[in-house]
């Protein structure tokens, strides 16, 4: 019974590290102001026994909803650097399967020229030799959105159908399967590719080469799409009608909202997403077994969670 009860508790445990949603705000237990050392995050080291570099910060500056939001920027003490090491790293808990993950995230950057810096989203790993990059997303300077990957012996950065202007949020997701890496930005794939290294994953990390310019980073979701575990201070909520019926419901499930639906997920009680169809304003749940479930509605205002049940 001690074993059985053991093994419940470390299953609870792994799935609460790797469903997380971060947004810097103040119930989360976040702070404005130096990043490094907050909830787990650390900053570019300056060297041994010398302090972080300070300058990777909670802002209050620019956010998603909520009130802050990860601002990662030129550091003056330190030069420019040939590629993205400067920024802020943060572990997530027991180790992601690279071929099996979600993440997402909001992002903003302030500059698009050519004397800008370049922004990368990182997720690291154990290697055969040491601490590697697993995944590498870069936002060029020039606008350009270039995801790394390796073929054979070969490693590069792919061009992918993604661009960004400056000054606007975007919304990325990056999803690993058995297949490859697909990224979408905002709801739209944009690149479906090799993996970069086939290691499992326990930080992400946000960084840039200390050129000008900012970055934000807010709403944080790491296999954590439907929001399971998110709290009002995570969830973006609709600001128009949202009702779904008959609840609960044995075949069809209406919903209705006063905007177009772009997307409809469903997940069951432990983050897994089930197989629907969204036909109009409906979809079809016969097959799912009977049990409670979240539905993620999203329209051009947002994303909306409700929760229903199956007979």
């Amino acid at each position: 019974m001690k074993k059985v009860l053991f093994s419940m508790l470390v299953g609870v445990s792994q799935l609460a590290f790797s469903q997380q949603l971060i947004s810097f705000e103040t119930s989360e237990g976040y702070t404005t102001g130096n990043i490094d050392t907050q909830q787990g995050w650390r900053t570019t080291a300056t060297g041994l026994s010398s302090p972080n570099v300070a300058g990777q910060t909670v802002s209050t500056e620019q956010f998603v909803d909520g009130g802050k939001s990860l601002k990662i920027t030129k550091e003056g003490a330190f030069p420019a650097q040939n590629s993205p090491v400067v920024g802020a790293f943060k572990p997530i808990g027991s180790s992601l399967a690279y071929n099996n993950f979600t993440i997402s995230f909001d992002i903003r950057i302030t500059e698009k020229a050519s004397t800008a810096s370049q922004y990368e989203f990182q997720t690291i790993g154990n290697g055969q030799a040491g601490r590697v990059n697993v995944i590498r997303l870069r936002f060029n300077k020039t606008g350009e959105i270039v995801a790394a990957q390796t073929t054979g012996t070969s490693s590069t950065f792919a061009t992918t159908t993604g661009t960004w202007n400056a000054d606007t949020w975007y919304r990325v997701k990056i999803v690993g399967t058995a297949t490859g890496l697909t990224y979408y930005l905002n709801g739209s794939q944009i690149y479906t590719g090799n993996f970069f290294q086939n290691y499992n994953f326990d930080e992400i990390a946000f960084v840039h080469d200390n050129n000008s310019g900012s970055g934000y980073i807010d709403k944080i979701a790491i296999n954590n799409e439907g929001g399971v575990l998110s709290t009002k201070d995570d969830v973006k909520i609709i600001k128009n009608m949202l009702s779904i019926f008959p609840n609960p419901t044995s075949d069809i499930l209406n919903i209705k909202t006063d905007s177009k639906i772009n997307t409809v997920s469903v997940v069951d009680l432990t983050g897994k997403k089930v197989n629907v169809k969204l036909e109009d304003d409906k979809i079809n749940v016969r097959s799912l077994p009977a049990g409670i479930y979240l539905i993620n509605v999203e329209t051009k205002d947002g994303i909306s969670t409700e929760k229903f049940i199956k007979k």
